[in-house]
């Protein structure tokens, strides 16, 4: 059984086993990684240069340097990021899930109690959205950086695919493909659905609970403790 430490240790794991930055640190690589964040939306990863993202952030490019070898790494780093994000969402969704199967009230109400929690615990600001599109082309535009954006991607998808797997478990259920795929089809739906909305001038995407939801009750086995054989 996977547990919810082995799920995030994935996405959290220091390189080289080092210890993770100071509190100084950490805050101003937030700081950078939200001002370029915000310029990405705005302008597009190739548009925004390292002086812009400093101006923005109120450092010097000898921060910047400090914290990150290059934007790239940054790029990286914020992706990463994001991944964390969705591991503490996920965590809030399961944390809803009753110990009993018998006190769910049914697969279709737990997961659309468990979706809700899962969006209210992510980040809604548009920029953020925009800025993930972004970074996805700009590695497609990258091939030098296609590697390591697929790795920080995969490694998110595998912790994501874990928690996935304890949910189900507490309930007694299962998917009708691996959870790999699963993941990789609801973060099709959401991307979809969050760039229709952006499309339309939505400020908050409109029916992404219901597209998520109606997406896992079709892929779900089982309801509430009854497994199929």
């Amino acid at each position: 059984m996977t547990t919810i430490r082995e799920a995030q240790r994935g996405a959290r794991r220091q390189p080289g086993g080092q210890a993770g930055p100071s509190a100084r640190r950490r805050a101003t690589r937030e700081r950078l990684m939200d001002a370029a964040t915000e310029l990405f939306a705005e302008r597009g990863v190739l548009a925004a240069s390292v002086e812009e993202i400093c101006e923005r952030a109120g450092f010097t490019r000898g921060a910047f340097y400090s914290n990150f070898e290059s934007k790239d790494e940054l790029c990286l780093d914020v992706l990463r990021r994001k991944g964390e994000q969705h591991l503490a969402a996920m965590q809030a969704a399961i944390a809803v899930i009753p110990e009993s199967p018998e006190q769910a009230g049914g697969t279709e109400r737990l997961i659309r109690d468990a979706v809700a929690v899962f969006l209210e615990a992510q980040p809604k600001e548009v920029a953020e959205l925009v800025a993930m599109m972004e970074l996805r082309l700009h590695a497609v535009r990258t091939p030098e950086l296609r590697a390591g954006w697929l790795a920080v991607h995969e490694g998110i998808s595998s912790s994501v695919s874990g928690l996935l797997e304890i949910a189900l478990e507490r309930v007694g259920a299962r998917v009708a493909m691996p959870t790999p795929q699963v993941i990789e089809l609801l973060g099709a739906v959401y991307e979809n659905t969050v760039s229709m909305s952006l499309l339309r001038g939505e400020h908050v995407p409109t029916g992404l609970a219901d597209e998520l939801a109606a997406l896992l009750d079709a892929l779900i086995q089982g309801d509430c403790g009854e497994v199929p054989r």
